[in-house]
């Protein structure tokens, strides 16, 4: 198993390197959560929920048609499959609200 840490993702196929991290995981004794393969990371907004099907694959910028935030698609995709993770792991996980000042 150690021969191969030192290859890219792209070398050994994504199935490699998930067996590899779950290899190093186990070792560390930390668990690795997988989201389904279809869950609409980049099209659900991480403020609400909402989600936007119409969304094509050349926008890299969005706005929530409900709660009207600003979406960088990668960095939304990132934010919704952590919060996911986290649901299974440790239970419904929700954003914080803000806080407003009165």
């Amino acid at each position: 198993m150690k021969r191969l840490w030192g290859r890219k993702v792209s070398d050994l196929g994504f199935g490699v390197f998930v067996t590899i991290l779950e290899h190093a995981a186990r070792k560390r004794g930390v668990r690795v959560e997988k989201v389904e393969r279809y869950f609409a990371s980049s099209r659900m907004c991480s403020g609400c929920g909402s989600v936007r099907w119409d969304l094509c694959l050349a926008e890299r910028e969005w706005v929530c048609e409900k709660c009207g935030t600003v979406h960088e698609r990668d960095l939304n995709a990132a934010i919704n499959i952590r919060d996911r993770a986290l649901s299974r792991a440790v239970g419904d996980v929700r954003p914080a609200e803000r806080a407003v000042a009165v």
